[in-house]
């Protein structure tokens, strides 16, 4: 089951996607992104937290690059946090690890001080 939550703080927001992101599940993460940037006037910055995805497909990928660009209109941070290594070995071979900032755990903690 795929679940999707937003944790606030500062001028953070973080987006914890657990499960899958697929065809069925995209409008789920661009329901609660639309939220999200409808409050973007508290933040700056937008992680999303993949510790507990489980796979991703073309649709997922796509609604990835979606986000980061209507992100990168209102001139807010977006980071990718926690690939595996299956993801990012998908990442790394799509050429989406030039696109994205994908993150550290050094920096994830320093971006939530």
């Amino acid at each position: 089951m795929e679940k999707i939550t937003i944790q606030k703080a500062k001028n953070l927001i973080e987006i914890h996607i657990n499960g899958n992101l697929n065809i069925h599940s995209i409008d789920l993460l661009e329901n609660k992104f639309r939220d999200v940037l409808s409050e973007s006037g508290l933040t700056n910055t937008i992680i999303v937290n993949c510790e507990k995805l489980d796979s991703i497909d073309s649709s997922g990928l796509g609604m990835l690059i979606s986000l980061s660009k209507q992100t990168e209109k209102k001139e807010i941070d977006f980071y990718l946090y926690g690939l595996s290594r299956k993801i990012s070995a998908l990442f790394d071979i799509s050429n989406l690890d030039k696109y994205f900032k994908i993150i550290s755990e050094e920096e994830y903690r320093s971006l939530k001080e």
